[in-house]
């Protein structure tokens, strides 16, 4: 298994009016007990935007969520975006392809966010790898890791499934269960959703996400 530095988090979060003025348009229909489901075609951008940095950033791009993240100036750091939606169990799934970066990271994370200091981060790896991580403070505490089999990562677009369920987290790709734990401790209560990139030692992380879908089982 890969070692490697504590992540440090950026986390940008928007209000919705911000949002709003950011991306324009009319927003979509909230969310029910049940989540929602985002093509990232509307006008209005669920997960808002950060522009205006030259070292990472975030929003909808021509009907896909793209963040990005320069990791040759912030090695082993992420960005992400949050729906701002608490949930508790949860089952995040998107489609995601890595458009930079050979170590670049996709993140999805549940109950909570950088903003709280605490969640669960499922990330893939351009290279193959896996992990699952909880962090507090922030800080990322325990991980746990794996690598896919040779042929697992597909060319060009994936389909990623985290599942947070009661201390349970499961971590599915293309259909096929590839990485789990179980909380020790007490879990986290209800949080928000995120997409996010980077993770990488260096280069650009650079990661688009679709056809993103929120279920609470």
């Amino acid at each position: 298994m890969r070692s490697h530095p504590s992540s440090s988090v950026f986390w940008a979060a928007a209000l919705l009016s911000l949002m709003l003025a950011a991306c324009g348009g009319e927003a979509p229909a909230p969310p029910s007990a049940q989540g929602f489901q985002d093509g990232f075609a509307q006008e209005f951008c669920r997960f808002g935007s950060m522009e205006g940095s030259t070292s990472r950033g975030y929003g909808c791009v021509d009907g896909e969520f793209r963040a990005w993240i320069d990791n040759d100036e912030e090695p082993y750091a992420f960005v992400v975006a949050s729906a701002q939606e608490p949930f508790g169990d949860v089952r995040i799934e998107a489609d995601v392809r890595f458009a930079e970066g050979a170590e670049a990271g996709a993140y999805l994370l549940c109950r909570g966010g950088p903003e709280s200091g605490s969640f669960y981060a499922f990330k893939l790896g351009a290279d193959g790898y896996l992990e699952i991580a909880d962090y507090l403070d922030n800080e990322e505490q325990i991980v746990r890791m794996n690598s896919l089999p040779q042929g697992a990562l597909l060319p060009g677009w994936n389909r990623v499934r985290a599942d947070c369920l009661g201390s349970k987290l499961s971590f599915y790709l293309n259909g096929n269960l590839v990485l789990e734990r179980e909380i020790e401790g007490e879990a986290l209560g209800p949080g928000g959703i995120a997409l996010g990139a980077g993770g990488a030692s260096e280069d650009l992380s650079d990661v688009y996400f679709d056809n993103l879908a929120v279920n609470v089982p």
